[in-house]
Formats: C-alpha cells, sequence, structure tokens
C-alpha cells in the first residue's frame, strides 16, 4: 500500500505535464525577475529611440523652413503694374523702361542669393509686363502719332512754332514772325489746354492755352500763348463737319430761336458744341490772327488783347498724344 501511494504523485505529474520544482524542460529558456525588466526597459528604449529618429527626419524638418522673398521681386512687379500706363501716356513708358532694368537686377539679385531668397516668378512675370507695356505701348504711340493729323490739315506745336515765336514790333507796329505769319490762314491741327470753367458740356467757343500754367493755376496768358476757338453754327444738324464726328465729344444742340424785324427765323438755328477737357486737346481748324486787337487799348492791356483766333473749328478732341 505503501508503495503504490508513493508512485501515484509521479504519475500525476507525468500525466499533467507538471516540471517537478528544481528541473529545467527542454529548449526553454530560463526568465527571471530581473531579467524581465531588463528586457522591457530595452523595449521602452527602442520605442523611444524609434520615436526621437521620426522627429528627426529630414522631410519633417523641412517644413519649418523659411525662405525670405526678395524685395526686388514685389519691386519688379509693381514697376510692371505701373508700366502698363504707357499705353495711355508717355510717362508710363518711362516707368516701363525702368521697370526691365529693376526685373532683370531683381533676378540677377535672386539667383546669386543660392537658394536664401525666392520670388523669381514675381519678378519674371514683372520683367515680362514691362518689356509688353514699353514696345507694345511704344508701337501704339508711334500709329497714333502718325494719324492723329487729319488729311489736308498741317501739324504745328503751338508752344514752339506759335507762342515762342511772339511778335515782331516795327516802328511801334506789331508784326507777325515770318515763320508763323506762313501758317496763319491754313488749315492747321495743333494741341493746346482748355482754360478753366464752370461749364463741362454744350461749349461752343472757349480758349485753348499753350500748357497747363495759366489753365490749372491762374495767371493771365499773352496774346501769344493763346488763341480763341470757336466753333461753327449750322443750318440744319446734317451740316455738322465730317471731321468733327471722330470727336466723342462733340455733338449738335438747337439754338434759342431768333427772329428778324419781319418775323423770319435767323438761318442758323444750331449750333456745334464740344464738352470740356481737362488733360491735353487737340483742335483742328484754320488759323487767322488780328494784329490790330488791342490797340487802342491800355498798353498794358495790349499785350494780352486776343490775336490768334480759330473761327469754325471743324474738330475738337482729346490729343491722341501728349507731344
Amino acid at each position: 500500500m505503501a508503495e503504490q501511494t508513493l508512485d501515484r504523485p509521479s504519475q500525476a505529474e507525468n500525466d499533467t505535464g507538471t516540471v517537478p520544482r528544481g528541473t529545467v524542460r527542454e529548449n526553454a529558456s530560463e526568465v527571471t525577475p530581473a531579467q524581465d525588466e531588463r528586457d522591457k526597459g530595452t523595449a521602452v528604449n527602442s520605442t523611444i529611440s524609434n520615436q526621437s529618429v521620426g522627429w528627426g527626419e529630414e522631410g519633417d524638418a523641412g517644413e519649418f523652413d523659411y525662405i525670405p522673398v526678395s524685395p526686388w521681386a514685389p519691386i519688379a512687379l509693381c514697376m510692371g503694374l505701373l508700366g502698363l500706363t504707357g499705353f495711355i501716356g508717355y510717362f508710363g513708358l518711362y516707368v516701363a523702361f525702368f521697370g526691365i532694368f529693376v526685373g532683370i537686377g531683381g533676378l540677377m539679385q535672386i539667383r546669386a542669393a543660392g537658394g536664401l531668397a525666392k520670388g523669381s516668378l514675381m519678378a519674371t512675370f514683372g520683367l515680362v509686363l514691362s518689356i509688353c507695356s514699353f514696345g507694345l505701348g511704344s508701337a501704339k504711340m508711334y500709329y497714333n502719332f502718325q494719324h492723329e493729323v487729319p488729311e489736308g490739315y498741317l501739324r504745328v506745336n503751338f508752344p514752339k512754332d506759335v507762342a515762342e515765336k511772339e511778335f515782331v514790333y516795327i516802328g511801334g507796329h506789331r508784326k507777325l514772325h515770318p515763320d508763323v505769319a506762313s501758317i496763319v490762314g491754313k488749315q492747321v491741327y495743333l494741341k493746346g489746354f482748355m482754360w478753366a470753367t464752370q461749364s463741362t458740356e454744350g461749349l461752343s467757343q472757349f480758349i485753348l492755352l499753350k500748357d497747363n500754367g495759366e489753365c490749372c493755376f491762374g495767371g493771365k496768358p499773352k496774346a501769344h500763348d493763346y488763341i480763341v476757338v470757336k466753333l461753327p453754327e449750322l443750318k440744319s444738324p446734317d451740316d455738322r463737319p465730317e471731321l468733327s464726328k471722330r470727336a466723342s465729344g462733340m455733338s449738335v444742340i438747337a439754338k434759342n430761336s431768333k427772329r428778324t424785324a419781319d418775323g423770319e427765323e435767323s438761318e442758323n438755328d444750331y449750333q456745334l458744341v464740344t464738352r470740356a477737357y481737362i488733360g491735353m486737346v487737340a483742335v483742328a481748324g484754320v488759323l487767322e490772327a488780328d494784329l490790330r486787337a488791342g490797340e487802342d487799348a491800355k498798353p498794358d492791356d495790349f499785350e494780352y488783347a486776343p490775336v490768334y483766333r480759330m473761327n469754325d473749328a471743324q474738330l475738337v478732341e482729346e490729343a491722341w498724344t501728349r507731344f
């Protein structure tokens, strides 16, 4: 009985596969609490190490790099945009011309920075605008200058060909300068500035000045510095001069009905009129001169009496070019 009792524990241990205390099963490694703690620490350190490597990757760090825009880029762009005014005036052509050099200089500065500055696309766009504005604007202005003078009319530079010539005095009598006398009585096309007036529409006559000095800043122009321009009266709207139709600011209005002593209406019941312009104005018509104007006035008034006139002006329009 005793022998059977001793064999049962061994048999039970063999049946359940329990390893007796103090024995080591084959192909199994012994893990101690200290070794387990070391393994856990190694795993944690490995995870932290992997995370630190991820934060230090080059791709992630590049998102925080800052490359400044070169100041030449927006300057070149602004010069290019301002140069677009070259299509309406010569001042814009000057801006576009200098904008070309600014754009080229800006691109050279950006490339010389070696990647430490950006804005090449902006500078290139400004450069292209400046080149196009200067080239196309110059071509447009040249075309306008060649085609602005109506056929049959003589181009006259009012400041140089008339005003600067002044008058010639012989024996105390006022005479026209020979160069000016040669164009009086001819159909001329010249430019100037309207005398400041309160009316902006329906002008049948006005004073044309050689420049905008007296026009805008006051003053009393001398007789050789201005021309009295008068538009023609018409019998009917159909009598409007063909040349006046090219000016959008000119129109025909009906005059107040006037009757003669016999009760008949006057012949001219319509008037060709124009609107006022702030900028340079071009007029076309026959230039006339009255040298006797102001002869009976005081010496001071004599210098300012209207000598030059343009009666029945055919055209009044905003000048196509400013020279």
